[in-house]
């Protein structure tokens, strides 16, 4: 699968004043089957990274200036996105990734890479 990259834009008045990285598999819902072919509800899924997007920005008294993230199935794109800081939230964020890939390999994983609101 070759990655797929959204972005989420938040307020983007002014530089952004932090960041952080967020984690999620793809929930199948996000999917339906065209000619055998599994294709991308892009509406489906743009709407949850939106809400994931906001909710972890405000989980962390903070507010989006906008998100990039990654839709792979390559353990390397997870831990080179979702370690933007080398903390324990981080790794274990990965780690709970990357054991999802092995446990279901045609599965995706989103990672987003979220910058904060000044």
């Amino acid at each position: 699968m070759t990655d797929v990259e959204l972005s989420v834009i938040g307020d983007t008045r002014g530089e952004p004043s932090g960041y952080d990285s967020a984690i999620a598999a793809v929930p199948d819902g996000c999917y339906l089957m065209i000619d055998g072919q599994r294709a991308l509800k892009v509406n489906v899924l743009g709407r949850a990274l939106r809400e994931l997007s906001d909710a972890s920005a405000a989980n962390v008294g903070e507010r989006l200036h906008h998100a990039n993230w990654t839709l792979t199935t390559d353990p390397e794109t997870v831990r080179r996105l979702g370690l933007m800081h080398d903390c324990a939230a981080c790794r274990a964020g990965v780690d709970q990734a990357l054991a999802r890939l092995r446990e279901v390999p045609d599965g995706e994983i989103a990672v987003g890479q979220l910058w904060w609101a000044p």
